[in-house]
């Protein structure tokens, strides 16, 4: 259980250190008040359409709230962590913010997860919820879990009064625990709702239009999604999933923004029925044989390569790709992400010269706060500033943009202690 910022009912001892508050109050805004303020906006608006149809924002508002009443009348106490793990966008959004309603914070995995993922993401968050659906429910067998599309879930949310206490969740707490470390240990970083808002409005600078449309390639629960999914929210708009191939792209996505990884959208491209406006492709660096790709069948189509190690939903660094990058190195990644500051450190912690490889790391305001390790694995004194570490060697340029240079051995990612000014 997370409790006021404490990671406990665990066998590692994990503290789990507060962000100070940067942000002026009128725009310290959480996840699921920023919905809330749409919702009554424009409560017949959709939020997430699918193949299986819309999910509006007061119909979403208000299932969101019955369960997050729910799970606070089931023991849900503030900075719980919560698994959701369903397997359609409509569910995963009402899952999401019911979670965040109650005060918890949302544990996101993806529907085809193998089981060994699933046993390391209990084993490290130590959660005992889990929000799912029937697809996916009986893949938790020592968890308490509620499936969304069962019909007694849905008997025991309507018969519940809305919780008084409801909403429950504050700007600079935890609002997701992200589970990293495909390959290696698994590690989660703990986002809060500011740092969420300050990624989502820099990427909105970036695009440099109002998103109304976006459309995500591949399911619920990954990185991607959740920065598609509230990319969207933040505008009141909506959230169109990639249709099925052979079926017809809904008018209002064929000119919206699209949010994939690099491998969703290989795989994906040639079915891509839309004309978007934007490509993001968050996640690895993007190979020159899909660059090509994309400029030769949507050769008007901007293209921003954000790269986010370890598969985070938070870019470090990003790239503004063109029709002209024909030798496109992919080893270059580009500049900071707005709100993050990018180090190369040695091993000593000290950071290296121009051209110098050494290990990846970034701190900021629009970057997870703090880093969970495995049982067994304990975190830096609380009294220590830290970094996030990446694992990945790099190499920063003349021209100040950052080139990737491989793995780093032996440095699992996680926090790492400040190093000392140079």
């Amino acid at each position: 259980m997370i409790t006021d910022r404490t990671v406990a009912d665990r066998t590692s001892d994990v503290t789990v250190r507060p962000r100070p508050a940067t942000l002026p109050p009128r725009t310290a805004l959480t996840l699921d008040g920023v919905f809330a303020t749409a919702a009554l906006r424009r409560p017949g608006a959709i939020a997430v359409q699918d193949d299986q149809g819309p999910l509006t924002y007061a119909r979403a508002e208000a299932q969101s709230a019955r369960l997050g009443s729910l799970l606070v009348r089931g023991g849900v106490q503030l900075g719980d962590p919560v698994i959701v793990h369903c397997d359609d966008h409509r569910r995963s959004l009402v899952a999401q913010l019911a979670v965040l309603k109650a005060g918890g914070v949302c544990v996101p995995v993806p529907p085809g997860a193998p089981e060994g993922r699933l046993t390391a993401v209990a084993a490290l968050t130590g959660a005992r919820v889990v929000l799912c659906g029937v697809s996916t429910g009986d893949r938790w067998p020592r968890r308490r879990v509620l499936v969304l599309d069962d019909p007694l879930t849905l008997r025991l949310s309507a018969a519940h009064h809305r919780e008084h206490t409801l909403p429950r969740s504050a700007p600079h707490e935890a609002a997701h625990l992200l589970a990293s470390g495909a390959g290696g240990p698994l590690t989660g970083q703990l986002a809060d709702h500011a740092a969420w808002r300050l990624a989502l409005t820099g990427a909105t600078r970036a695009a440099g239009l109002p998103v109304r449309h976006v459309v995500v390639c591949g399911p619920p629960g990954t990185p991607h999604a959740l920065a598609a999914l509230w990319w969207a929210v933040s505008f009141a708009g909506t959230l169109h999933c990639l249709p099925r191939p052979g079926a017809p792209a809904p008018a209002a996505a064929r000119a919206a923004v699209v949010v994939s990884s690099p491998e969703e959208y290989a795989e994906r491209l040639p079915e891509l029925r839309t004309r978007p406006r934007l490509v993001r492709l968050l996640g690895g660096p993007v190979p020159p044989e899909l660059a090509a790709r994309h400029f030769a069948a949507l050769p008007t189509t901007p293209l921003r390569a954000e790269f986010a190690p370890g598969g985070g939903a938070f870019p470090w660094a990003v790239r503004d790709l063109t029709a002209e990058d024909g030798t496109l190195d992919e080893r270059v990644i580009g500049l900071p992400a707005p709100g993050v500051r990018v180090r190369v450190l040695d091993r000593d912690q000290r950071a290296v010269p121009v051209w110098c490889t050494g290990e990846l790391c970034a701190e900021g305001p629009a970057l997870p706060f703090d880093t969970i390790h495995g049982p067994g694995r304990t975190a830096p004194p609380a009294a220590h500033p830290a970094l996030l570490r990446s694992a990945v060697a790099a190499r920063r340029r003349a021209d100040g943009l950052l080139e990737l240079a491989g793995p780093v051995a032996g440095s699992p990612p996680g926090r790492h202690r400040r190093p000392p000014a140079p």
